[in-house]
């Protein structure tokens, strides 16, 4: 029993690892029974991340859902539709594994094509310049750079496979593998896949995928000779289930198989895990029945229930059944484990399996893995003086002579040099898009708005709750608690809860925010207020910057006041200083300012839009007791708080596109703080944190 989920993992992983390498158990002799697919999915990523080979069972999805054969069928689709290449399209095709342009060598790019333009006193932008790469083969061969090449490579395997989608007598087979071929991958992706990890995982998947793809080509040419290769392309890309494939069977591969109880029906394995044991999880006591409710049904004509108000109950036999299922499978081994957090509840099964439900204990052991042998290695050999770091440094070259990763100094952080100084924009010739959201964020840490611009971001429950909010706000036609909470309950379904109790907790929050919303609109009303505006997306430009950005509202009041309203349905609470100088409402202020709404806004019949005077934005607070109103006063009447918007605009332009090489870690409260920004934790975590 654990205190912490990452601490579970970490010991099945190496568990399994002890008993592959120690006790000789085969991988494919090891099964994790989890109680659903999504589990699955999870545990498939963890463990490989911890060095275990893992294969789910049933994990194939649509083609058009697999990342291997998506790609393929992508650039078939266009290529057999001759379709005009725009800059959207551009850049969709060279960012593809096919090409292998990642965002620093796009950036290039452009400014390579945008170089070549003004030498040639032409007037295009990069997008135009993009998109015309498209038009003929040859067209970026003046670009010497390593960007350049990589990209005139893919353009002529790009024009081979179109005159191969031009010719009648050319099968879908053969475009496929022109397509296929030509790209590199297939040695590339199984090299990645010998290995193990989440990168070997998605490797092992991709080529699944690919061999899946070329067998249903393989299929359809057979069964309709001649026909339109265009048909089977649009039929992939409409199918929404699994094709055959051509993958090993699951007892073949040298990979412990992830699976839900029902994929143990006649099988058998010397060792079985079942991980996650949580109440709500694993008995999952929800009641589950047709539309119709025949389960019920049935438990009340056969005598199982004596009312509909016991299916709870009548859930629990068929979740001790499967667990029966899963515990009867394991020959020699069983292994057992949960975790006991604020989150999560030790199941009812641990009590019943081993009489009584154990304390959680910290674990603290690493990872049994080469890798893990080398960051012990480093972190000893950091805090030895004497004589035995020349052990702990003969051990890391052993490891790094053998390819272990992380073993050698090269691959040390801080040790290499900077491998560009190029900033992330040029200033002259290129616009910074900014978001008014993304400008708070870059205000307050400029290190966590960079986290979370590449990737370092994460979606939250609370933030997918509050679109579904800020959807009813939109959305909303009558004022009052029941019509809103349609509106959210339309789509609850798009929400994931591990347990009723948390679907109930975030229940209660949605209406308590609803509650609160309901409350100011009839207050709005009662001012003989109109919204002129709801979700209204906007685009403005201030020197280098391109504002880009969405209102949740606009309101204009009978005095001919228009007030900015921005929802707000997380839990911190802004001070009315911190919404006076909040960069986010300032943005709106100056788009307004500068027209960026003239055309888009509903104005009474009979107003005059010239009438109207910018009174200032506010936040909406729905998430507290009551809803909260923190206001900003206009622009229009402090020229001293327009000007310092619009610096901060211009500050920020320069810092977003990199000029200085430099962002700033303002470390403070938001950098643990979970209402705020919180995904800062892990840089304020000290260098050694080896506890043993």
């Amino acid at each position: 029993m654990f205190n912490q989920p990452q601490a579970e993992v970490a010991w099945l992983a190496r568990r399994l690892r002890e008993l592959h390498l120690y006790d000789g158990i085969a991988w494919n002799q090891m099964a994790v029974v989890a109680r659903s697919r999504g589990q699955l999915d999870q545990l498939a990523v963890d463990l490989a991340h911890e060095s275990v080979p893992v294969d789910v069972a049933g994990s194939q999805s649509a083609l058009r859902d697999e990342f291997g054969s998506r790609i393929l069928l992508r650039v078939a689709e266009v290529l057999l539709n001759a379709r005009q290449v725009d800059a959207a399209l551009a850049v969709e095709l060279l960012t593809s594994p096919l090409c292998g342009l990642d965002s620093l060598g796009l950036r290039r790019l452009r400014r390579g094509l945008r170089r070549e333009e003004l030498l040639a006193d032409g007037t295009r932008n990069s997008d135009e310049l993009l998109a015309e790469l498209f038009d003929a083969a040859g067209s970026v061969v003046t670009i010497k750079s390593q960007e350049g090449k990589k990209v005139d490579r893919f353009l002529k395997n790009y024009f081979a496979g179109a005159a191969i989608a031009s010719d009648k007598s050319q099968s879908i087979e053969d475009l496929l593998w022109q397509i296929w071929d030509s790209s590199g991958l297939a040695k590339q992706w199984q090299e990645l896949s010998r290995g193990v990890g989440e990168v070997a995982l998605q490797a092992n998947r991709n080529l699944d995928s690919v061999l899946a793809l070329f067998a249903a080509a393989n299929r359809y040419a057979e069964r309709n000779p001649g026909a339109d290769p265009r048909v089977f392309v649009d039929q992939q890309l409409a199918l929404g289930l699994p094709e055959d494939t051509l993958a090993l069977n699951d007892n073949q591969k040298q990979s412990v198989l992830l699976l839900t109880p029902s994929g143990l029906i006649g099988r058998r394995f010397t060792v079985v895990a079942t991980p996650q044991l949580i109440e709500g999880v694993w008995p999952n006591l929800r009641p589950r029945s047709s539309l119709l409710g025949a389960t019920t049904l049935d438990g009340l004509m056969s005598g199982r229930i004596q009312d509909a108000t016991q299916t709870q109950r009548s859930e629990l036999p068929d979740e001790l059944r499967m667990l029966h299922k899963a515990v009867g499978a394991a020959s020699e081994r069983l292994l057992v484990s949960s975790t006991s957090s604020e989150d999560n509840q030790i199941s009812q099964f641990i009590g019943l399996m081993l009489g009584e439900i154990p304390e959680p204990t910290n674990y603290d052991s690493g990872a049994l893995t080469l890798r893990g042998m080398a960051g012990s290695l480093r972190r000893k050999l950091a805090q030895s003086s004497g004589p035995e770091s020349d052990s702990f440094a003969l051990g890391l070259a052993r490891l790094a002579s053998a390819g272990v990763a992380g073993a050698h100094p090269d691959s040390w952080y801080g040790l290499l040099p900077l491998s560009t100084i190029e900033p992330l924009a040029d200033l002259e010739n290129e616009d910074v898009v900014i978001r008014p959201s993304q400008l708070e964020n870059f205000v307050k840490c400029p290190l966590h708005w960079f986290l979370n611009a590449h990737g370092g971001g994460d979606k939250t429950f609370s933030a997918n709750l509050g679109s579904l909010v800020h959807k009813a706000l939109e959305l909303g036609a009558e004022v009052n608690e029941e019509s809103l909470w349609k509106l959210v309950e339309s789509k609850w379904h798009t929400l994931h809860f591990e347990s009723d109790w948390l679907e109930q907790a975030g229940e209660r929050k949605a209406k308590k925010m609803i509650g609160n919303m309901v409350q100011y609109l009839r207050k709005f009303e009662a001012d003989g207020a109109q919204v002129i505006g709801r979700e209204v997306s906007f685009e403005f430009k201030i020197n280098q910057a391109l504002v880009r950005g969405q209102v949740d509202r606009l309101e204009l009041y009978p005095d001919g006041r228009v007030m900015i309203v921005d929802l707000k349905t997380g839990s911190k609470a802004f001070t009315a200083e911190e919404a006076r100088e909040n960069p986010q409402l300032g943005l709106y202020q100056l788009a307004f300012d500068n027209g960026a709404f003239e055309s888009l806004l509903q104005w009474p019949e009979g107003f005059n839009p010239s009438d109207a005077k910018l009174a200032g934005a506010k936040l909406l607070l729905v998430s507290g007791d009551k809803p909260t109103e923190r206001e900003q006063n206009s622009i229009d009447d402090n020229s001293a708080s327009r000007n310092n918007f619009e610096n901060m605009i211009a500050a920020a332009t320069r810092g977003m596109a990199m000029e200085e090489q430099v962002f700033v870690a303002q470390v403070g409260s938001h950098c643990t703080n979970e209402n705020e920004f919180g995904s800062c934790k892990i840089h304020l975590t000290k260098a050694v944190s080896y506890a043993g």
